[in-house]
């Protein structure tokens, strides 16, 4: 099919015919699935929206209206329709456009997203705003059924009606969790319950009856009773759920019929009388044998290094090998992502995953710790962590409840970008009174961290972070090698002579010690920032004239202010500054912030001019 890609696509939707529509989407199915398959980004739910979209933009105008996508993940068939069809082959590269909704980068991009669940809350906010301003224009949310669960979504579903906001939802649910028979009468009843005629008729039945006869009333209460049975009994759908709290439910539709989905988005655009949520039903994955068949695999593909063994799974496979041992790992609909399909396949009990609830999560398993003789374990992503920061510091610390926390991909996570960079971790648990926070030095060192908290139980909260990142290892030789081990500071080179000492945080350490191994200097793997290691705290009173601290994390609150306390000269501090670091590769982001094994060499160089042992 040919069109103009220098006019922005939905415009020219409107004038296309259905043949030419189906059209549009398989070419935007094969765009998607070249561009992302070969490089990287979120692949299966985005081939699961491209009708939708389609449809969408056939009755909204993203410019002219608000549409705004939870999560955002899934915006690349909204981004290639709204004028960015040619930066799309440079989606999550350096200097390209984002995976995902940017209100820096297109003014239809109405609210920036990357964590799930904030959509409704968001559209509600445009619907005070506009209240306010005496504006009139549709407002639309579309969101997951999986981040429908979310508590940010359920309490904004809560307050729609109570504010007097009358914003259009569009629930994305591909989790195909609806049955044959009551999937037809639902489409049935829907069927008769979007045509305006119907909302007409009732209208004026309503009022003629009441106006003349007392029967009109009875007649109404009636109909009332009628559709409310339907709602509870044979309906056997969220209808209720939804209507309940004041918004209209209809559907569910066929998420890949687009005539079928234009018919309903054009009855809920025309709905004024409240908030109205329509239920589009959508297969993750769609077009490709093999993304509908493995929609979980291809949900985020990306171009890693096969030889490397990520530490993610080196978490999961060190699990899994203590299996037998007092413990249950919570996760927030992640286990694939942090390797927990490793001991779910070993023993499924093990894992428990409550969705995208990490507040929630955080305190339920604080409550299981209190239950006695099982350690829990919480594993997530160090960006997802931020949204329980309450949650620690109130249910977990202040009790000072031993919890484990497996914060994984802490650190600068690459293409996925600000959104979800762990920077921030070591800054906002550093200030919580009770707890530790260990930073492995490489992938032995993790598993050895993991299995001392378990072998030997921990008495107060403990974090242990670690990148996105692996190494080149057997994972038969790490759990061989399993040892008990402390949180003491390492020495990776010694040189006593030397009153210049090197701090590196964690697996940072491993770039550090390359780029400076040759040097004149102490180095040092810092493996607790808290607490800290008394013995070399002491030792660098006492000898080191300058100090070089390197942390994979925010400077502001980080690491190094333990080490300007020390002294507040000549103490030199390299990690992320007071800036959200854009998307690129993870490389690109090392060398950016300077901690790529070059960046350090040279500005260690800058500093002592080239002191170098030969």
């Amino acid at each position: 099919m040919k069109f103009d890609t220098e006019t922005p696509l939905y415009i020219a939707l409107k004038n296309m015919n259905y043949e030419e529509l189906e059209e549009l989407a398989k070419e935007i199915r094969n765009y998607i699935f070249t561009v992302v398959y070969n490089n990287n980004g979120h692949l299966a739910s985005n081939l699961g929206v491209v009708e939708l979209t389609i449809a969408l933009y056939r009755v909204f105008d993203p410019f002219e209206d608000i549409v705004i996508w939870d999560t955002s993940h899934q915006s690349y068939v909204h981004k290639l329709l709204t004028g960015r069809w040619k930066d799309f082959k440079n989606i999550r590269k350096k200097d390209g456009i984002s995976g995902y909704t940017n209100i820096h980068e297109s003014q239809a991009d109405r609210f920036g997203a990357g964590h799930a669940g904030t959509s409704i809350a968001a559209a509600l906010g445009y619907a005070i705003a506009d209240k306010i301003k005496g504006v009139n224009r549709n407002i639309v949310s579309i969101i997951g059924d999986g981040a429908l669960g979310c508590g940010m979504a359920l309490e904004s579903l809560n307050q729609l009606s109570y504010q007097g906001a009358k914003i259009k939802i569009i629930l994305n649910d591909n989790n195909m969790a609806i049955s044959k028979n009551v999937g037809s009468l639902s489409t049935l009843l829907n069927n008769f319950r979007v045509k305006k005629e119907y909302t007409e008729v009732k209208k004026v039945i309503k009022d003629t009856l009441e106006e003349h006869h007392q029967v009109g009333k009875d007649f109404e209460n009636l109909l009332r009773r009628v559709r409310d049975s339907l709602k509870y009994s044979l309906y056997n759908s969220p209808a209720a759920f939804f209507e309940d709290m004041g918004i209209k439910y209809y559907g569910p539709v066929d998420g890949h019929n687009i005539k079928k989905l234009e018919e309903f988005l054009s009855f809920v655009k025309d709905y004024k009388e409240n908030s109205v949520l329509l239920h589009v039903v959508t297969k993750k994955g769609k077009g490709f044998e093999e993304t509908e068949a493995y929609p979980t695999k291809f949900h985020g593909v990306s171009k890693s290094n096969a030889e490397k063994l990520s530490y993610s799974k080196v978490v999961g496979y060190t699990l899994a090998h203590l299996k037998n041992y007092q413990f249950v790992v919570f996760t927030g609909a992640m286990a694939e992502g942090t390797g927990l399909d490793i001991l779910q396949n070993v023993d499924n009990n093990k894992v428990i995953d409550m969705g995208i609830t990490e507040a929630s999560i955080v305190t339920t398993a604080a409550a299981v710790s209190l239950g006695g003789k099982i350690l829990p374990i919480v594993d997530v992503y160090s960006t997802f962590m931020q949204r329980a920061f309450d949650s620690l510091i109130h249910d977990v610390a202040l009790q000072e409840i031993p919890v484990l926390f497996l914060l994984d991909r802490a650190g600068l996570v690459g293409e996925d970008g600000p959104t979800h960079h762990g920077v921030f971790d070591i800054s906002y648990t550093r200030l919580i009174p009770n707890v530790e926070i260990w930073t492995p030095l490489d992938a032995q060192d993790l598993a050895n961290m993991v299995y001392t908290s378990i072998i030997k139980g921990i008495n107060k909260p403990r974090f242990i972070r670690f990148p996105r990142d692996g190494e080149k290892v057997d994972i038969k030789e790490i759990l061989d090698k399993l040892q008990i081990v402390d949180n003491e500071w390492k020495y990776l080179k010694k040189q006593k002579e030397s009153n210049v000492y090197v701090l590196a945080v964690g697996t940072l350490s491993k770039n550090v010690y390359e780029a400076l191994k040759t040097y004149d200097v102490n180095i040092i793997g810092v493996r607790s920032v808290k607490p800290l290691d008394i013995r070399i705290i002491k030792e660098l009173k006492e000898r080191a004239e300058t100090i070089l601290v390197y942390e994979e994390g925010s400077l502001k609150g980080g690491f190094n202010e333990e080490i300007f306390k020390i002294r507040n000269k000549n103490v030199y501090s390299y990690g992320i500054d007071d800036e959200f670091i854009p998307h690129a590769s993870r490389k690109e982001q090392l060398e950016y912030c300077g901690l790529s094994i070059e960046k350090i060499r040279k500005n260690y160089e800058k500093i002592f001019n080239n002191n170098k042992v030969r």
